[in-house]
């Protein structure tokens, strides 16, 4: 496929049937191309009559759609772009209130049933910020349905939801999945805004926050950091440079600092959130976009193009991403134009890149590869 095609193929909506209502999917959704397995523990298995429900499960709205279907008011809450897309689809023509955002996003006390299925691969600290702004979202005596993995901490997961909500029952367990429900109790408002506050920490010489369960949160990425090793910054002066998955920002403060014009993107809206406040501590003026891929940037041309592309959607490696990633910097460099990455050693992105104008391996270590292209 053309790199126009690869984006094409990735941005595409695959319309799918559920509860018999249609729904979508895409790559770069937790669960794709399937519904998410915890999901439909949640959908078999729960009780999810409520007047007022809110979808928190990060998977594309469809624990929203079945409580549409039982009459409930219905609210999504995504902090992915992609999530977001499939879920303004689905949920097109209906009243569900539709939120970018996270749990503790949610206003207060105003739902009776939240349902999540917390990112265990994004960190303790994300776990408990989403359990927090589940019981500040919910009435008094309001219930929330979660579920997560055992190889992935869901027994420690469910003690710190009962020492929170003051009890966890397990309500169903399949294939390793399991899935329980809490009942709200008062007095921890206090604890939502703990949860919920960046990190400081620093990182190659710059003082930085992110918040929970950003990739590489409170810590300098080992990748990122051979690429800062390898890249002379002070090339990109009064260029214009994309980052493409910014993460917290690192890459797009470093640039911005060296004087380069800067737009960073990335799927996850906390990351956006993050990057925007270490811009902001700096006084940088950092264009952040929450973008699946490129669908925010449609037609524009960068001089330069930085990424250190995530493998991962969940636990599974998705590498349609980071070949999306890939082909999104081809299309939106202008011709000459230079990408710099860095990647795992196993990933085979030279085989992307063999169709570049030219492309070079400028550092390696143990681990990791700095690749760098020039688009033709």
């Amino acid at each position: 496929m053309t790199f126009a095609e690869v984006l094409r193929d990735y941005h595409k909506l695959e319309p799918h049937t559920l509860l018999d209502s249609r729904y979508f999917i895409k790559k770069g959704v937790r669960g794709y191309p399937d519904v998410h397995p915890g999901v439909s523990l949640i959908l078999r298995h729960a009780d999810l009559s409520a007047d007022t429900l809110v979808d928190a499960t990060g998977s594309a709205g469809f624990v929203g759609l079945a409580a549409l279907k039982k009459g409930a008011r219905a609210t999504v809450v995504e902090s992915s772009r992609a999530a977001l897309r499939c879920a303004r689809e689905i949920f097109a023509g209906t009243d569900v209130n539709l939120i970018a955002g996270a749990p503790w996003d949610v206003p207060g006390e105003s739902a009776d049933l939240i349902c999540l299925a917390p990112p265990t691969d994004k960190g303790t600290a994300r776990v408990l910020a989403e359990f927090a702004g589940a019981h500040k979202a919910l009435k008094p005596s309001g219930a929330a349905l979660f579920v997560m993995h055992k190889d992935q901490g869901a027994k420690r997961y469910e003690k710190r939801a009962a020492a929170l909500f003051g009890e966890a029952k397990l309500v169903a367990k399949e294939g390793g999945w399991r899935l329980s429900r809490a009942v709200k109790r008062s007095g921890a408002a206090e604890e939502v805004t703990e949860y919920v506050r960046p990190t400081s920490f620093d990182a190659a010489g710059l003082a930085l926050e992110t918040l929970p369960g950003v990739y590489a949160a409170g810590k300098l990425d080992p990748g990122t950091a051979l690429l800062l090793e390898t890249l002379d910054m002070s090339t990109l002066l009064a260029q214009r440079v994309l980052d493409l998955g910014c993460g917290y920002g690192l890459l797009a403060l470093k640039a911005s600092l060296a004087g380069a014009s800067v737009t960073a993107l990335d799927d996850d809206l906390l990351a956006v959130r993050s990057t925007h406040l270490n811009a902001k501590r700096y006084g940088l003026d950092v264009r952040v976009l929450h973008s699946d891929v490129d669908s925010e940037i449609s037609g524009e041309t960068f001089d330069a193009a930085l990424m250190n592309p995530p493998f991962h959607v969940g636990k599974q490696v998705a590498l349609e991403v980071p070949r999306a990633f890939l082909a999104a910097a081809h299309e939106h460099l202008r011709p000459g134009g230079e990408l710099a990455l860095v990647a795992n050693k196993v990933l085979p992105y030279e085989r992307d890149l063999e169709r570049w104008a030219s492309f070079e391996t400028l550092a390696t270590n143990k681990q990791f590869k700095v690749l760098k292209a020039v688009r033709g």
